[in-house]
This record gives structure tokens, C-alpha cells and sequence, in this order.
């Protein structure tokens, strides 16, 4: 019985980490490289808490790789960026081979963060969409 329990005890803990990882959904594969998203609830010290999109790039190629982007949004229905090739909304980032990258909640702001919607204040500006467009990858 006792036997029992511990792989019962055991299961459990097994598909509690499966179930933790798998807030991760995959937005993109391209040329070996994967990109994903997730929400979350961002508490850091230096903002005001907020919720957010956060983005991991995956590199599953056995070379170094720099991911580029162009990241389009919009609030309340309405296209905020502009001209995303140029300037700002442009990012690209290098990634070592088979590793990988991501956004944290302590970092507000870059390629790897988008700004949702605070969760301590009202405010009637809420991200509706978002794309990263022309994804494309360089081995390097």
C-alpha cells in the first residue's frame, strides 16, 4: 500500500511540473527556429503591476542564429505602430545554438515584453492584437 501511495504521490508531482510548463503557446516555427507566447501577471518592483505578453525564441538549429522581427500592436482595436520595419518596433536578437531565450516580468519592456494592461490601475487602454511580422533568421 504503502508503495502505492509513493507512485501515486509521485504521478501527481509529475503532472503538476507538465501542467506548469505548458503556458507556453507556440506562435511561429520558422527555419528551425521556434517562437512562443504567454501571459502573465507582471509584479515587478519597478513598474506598476501590469499584465503582459511575453515571448521565447527557441532555437532548435546547431548553429547560432540571429531571429529578427517586426512587432505590430494594437490598442483598443486601433494600430498603434507604424512603419515597424524602421526604428523601435524592429528587433533581433541572437540566439546560441539549441538554446533558448525569454522575457521576464522584471524586464518591462524590449523584444521580449509587450505591455497589456494594468492590473493596478483602470485605465481604458487595452492591448486588442498583436503580430511579429516578418519573422526571419540568420545562422551566424
Amino acid at each position: 500500500m504503502k508503495s502505492f501511495l509513493g507512485l501515486l504521490f509521485a504521478f501527481s508531482l509529475t503532472t503538476a511540473a507538465v501542467a506548469q510548463g505548458t503556458d507556453w503557446e507556440l506562435y511561429s516555427t520558422v527555419d528551425g527556429v521556434e517562437i512562443y507566447t504567454k501571459e502573465s501577471d507582471c509584479y515587478a518592483k519597478n513598474i506598476p503591476a501590469q499584465k503582459a505578453v511575453i515571448i521565447k525564441v527557441v532555437n532548435t538549429t546547431n548553429s547560432k542564429v540571429k531571429v529578427e522581427w517586426d512587432q505590430v500592436i494594437w490598442y483598443n482595436d486601433k494600430q498603434v505602430t507604424k512603419h515597424v520595419e524602421e526604428g523601435e518596433n524592429h528587433f533581433s536578437v541572437e540566439v546560441e545554438k539549441n538554446d533558448s531565450q525569454e522575457g521576464t516580468c522584471d524586464t518591462p519592456y524590449g523584444p521580449y515584453y509587450i505591455y497589456k494592461d494594468f492590473i493596478t490601475y483602470d485605465t481604458d487602454v487595452k492591448l486588442s492584437k498583436f503580430e511579429l511580422q516578418n519573422i526571419k533568421i540568420t545562422k551566424i
